[in-house]
């Protein structure tokens, strides 16, 4: 993937990056680290421009790299972002799941809380897993 510069919506060395994938048609989340609290509002504010700008659907998180969470972080993100993303049109979400046993807890246990009716969530191994799973 290539994007054009217009649809880099996050790119901080060391925590993540967010892009808009024209081929697939999706939000392309890519950890490569630990978020502070102030980096981790503006990863999240930047999948809901690129799904509002896209009108987009569908998120990839390529989490293998992340780190644990600030647990007021991550509740913020639930209580917050994710009726904000619904709102903005997402519909399914990937996630490659983290190498951290306790970030793959985290991950699991707080989209668990997501009724099923409201996100299609799944977790996958690979990136190509998950591109695949969101193009059906």
């Amino acid at each position: 993937m290539n994007p054009a510069d217009g649809d880099v919506y996050f790119n901080t060395p060391g925590v993540a990056s967010v892009k808009w994938d024209q081929a697939a048609q999706l939000v392309m989340v890519e950890w490569e680290g630990w978020a502070d609290s102030s980096e981790f509002k503006e990863l999240l504010d930047a999948e809901i421009r690129a799904l509002q700008q896209h009108r987009g659907s569908r998120v990839l998180a390529d989490c293998r790299q992340q780190k644990v969470l600030n647990p007021a972080d991550q509740e913020r993100a639930n209580k917050e972002w994710l009726p904000r993303a619904l709102a903005a049109g997402l519909k399914r979400f990937a996630v490659v799941l983290p190498k951290s046993g306790l970030a793959e807890m985290n991950i699991r246990d707080a989209l668990g809380k997501v009724p099923e009716a409201a996100l299609k969530v799944a977790y996958f191994a690979t990136v190509e897993e998950g591109k695949a799973w969101l193009a059906t």
